[in-house]
């Protein structure tokens, strides 16, 4: 007797997010048969569904009462949501269209429907997403030590724009770790398993600076004796990191444009017209708007590059974060033969720490403990086997806040200084613990954190 094999398929499920149930059903009739498709009228509770449902689409609109689908994808994709989200509205325009893509929407789509495009476009964003899992939020942290609230919000925006192909301009001082957000947003992209390339702009000459990122034909100039392949063609699908974008010249951001536009260029010297398929991630520590002002930055360029901005903050604003950084590169010091426990600062010396400005930020600190772990011997670093400057620099902080108290500070300006010092302090004896900290002040937790979130990175 014969068996008869019977093969099902699954297919994909959607879940539509609007709190109007005539369109609800509208997009229930057109994707009949496509796709298996639920709905949910809270966007709230639809999040919460897509998530722990395992939904492969989620279609949400943009306007609606309990929260907009701008809120909706962030949720998601703050969460760590892998599946593709399509956006609908009839109120959108370029810039609506362009917020939802850089929040992470995989498609847009302007009402009224078509149900054969609205078919083909869920197909086509589906199929855009089968892959592994995007990692959740936290994971972006792995390698990124703070306990700041500022970083906190930064490094959730990150984990936003990681997952879209979207362009990501880092913004930040010197030594403030874009390099190591720039690594971060690669490897919890869906370019992850691609090049990541970085490529300094201020580190080479500006005539060789061409012939790095496009490549150059044999013989293109003297001393080209053979092909090069550029920055751009090594990255391939992958990510090309552009540090110090603000020093490129005039000429090259025009040909550097180019590429953005159109995704072509040649090599120096060729006439072979190539495509780069790379995503562009910028780093600059020049204030880009400002040169974009005085017409030394090609404001073409700057809003190519400025689809997402992250600016990093610098160390002084971020004290909480001093003794978790110390503590994280006493560790990577540490000999392997040093059976001892990683060295620590004391005390009396992270108050000095704190007080310090850090003009080369989380690098300086870097420097610091690798110094000390090499030249002093004891377990405890104290505020004696700091560097003379720190502390020549720090006593001349304290002593102009005290000689300015002696002449009559202001009252509003002495009260900032000690709820500053007073909220420094109860985090520091709650291991930076926000609501630890706030059952030691005797405040209510939210109102701790607002305080303290505003007070302490000024």
């Amino acid at each position: 007797m014969a068996r008869i094999v019977v093969f099902l398929t699954t297919m994909p499920t959607v879940l539509v997010i609007d709190d109007t149930p005539p369109l609800i059903s509208e997009i229930r009739a057109m994707l009949k048969g496509e796709f298996s498709v639920t709905s949910a009228r809270s966007p709230i509770r639809g999040v919460r569904r897509a998530i722990d449902e395992g939904i492969d689409l989620v279609v949400t609109t943009l306007k609606m009462r309990e929260m907009s689908g701008f809120d909706v994808i962030r949720r998601l994709r703050s969460r760590g949501y892998p599946g593709g989200i399509v956006m609908l509205t009839a109120f959108g325009d370029a810039s609506t269209a362009q917020e939802a893509t850089r929040l992470g929407a995989t498609d847009y789509i302007t009402r009224p429907l078509v149900g054969e495009e609205l078919v083909s476009r869920l197909k086509r964003a589906f199929k855009s997403v089968e892959r592994e899992p995007v990692p959740p939020l936290a994971s972006i942290k792995e390698n990124i030590c703070t306990q700041d609230p500022e970083m906190y919000a930064l490094l959730e925006l990150a984990q936003i724009a990681a997952d879209t192909d979207s362009r990501i301009l880092i913004l930040g001082e010197t030594g403030t770790g874009k390099e190591l957000l720039a690594k971060a947003i690669h490897r919890y992209s869906r370019r992850a398993n691609e090049a990541f390339i970085p490529i300094n702009c201020a580190a080479i000459q500006e005539s060789l600076l061409e012939s790095e990122l496009f490549g150059h034909e044999q013989g293109a100039f003297t001393g080209a004796l053979n092909r090069r392949i550029g920055r751009f063609e090594q990255a391939g699908a992958g990510t090309l990191f552009l540090d110090e974008i603000g020093e490129i010249s005039f000429a090259l951001q025009a040909k550097l444009l180019r590429v953005l536009q159109d995704g072509e260029f040649y090599r120096v010297g060729g006439d072979r017209k190539l495509r780069s398929h790379a995503r562009i991630v910028a780093a600059t520590n020049q204030q880009l708007r400002q040169r974009v002002d005085s017409g030394e930055f090609r404001a073409d360029l700057f809003y190519r590059l400025n689809v997402v901005s992250l600016k990093l903050p610098p160390l002084r604003n971020r004290p909480l974060d001093i003794p978790l950084l110390a503590e994280f590169f006493f560790k990577r010091f540490k000999s392997d033969s040093d059976l001892n426990k990683p060295k620590r600062f004391t005390e009396d010396a992270l108050i000095l720490l704190r007080r310090y400005d850090w003009p080369g930020n989380v690098r300086e600190l870097e420097h610091l403990v690798e110094r000390s772990n090499i030249l002093v011997r004891k377990p405890m670093i104290g505020v004696d086997d700091l560097p003379a400057y720190i502390k020549e620099e720090t006593s001349q902080s304290k002593d102009s806040i005290e000689l300015r108290t002696e002449q009559s500070l202001r009252y509003s300006e002495a009260k900032t200084h000690f709820e500053r010092a007073y909220f420094l302090n109860a985090l520091d004896q709650a291991d930076g613990n926000y609501a630890r900290a706030a059952r030691i002040a005797d405040m209510d937790r939210t109102v701790f954190y607002r305080k303290a979130k505003k007070l302490l990175p000024q």
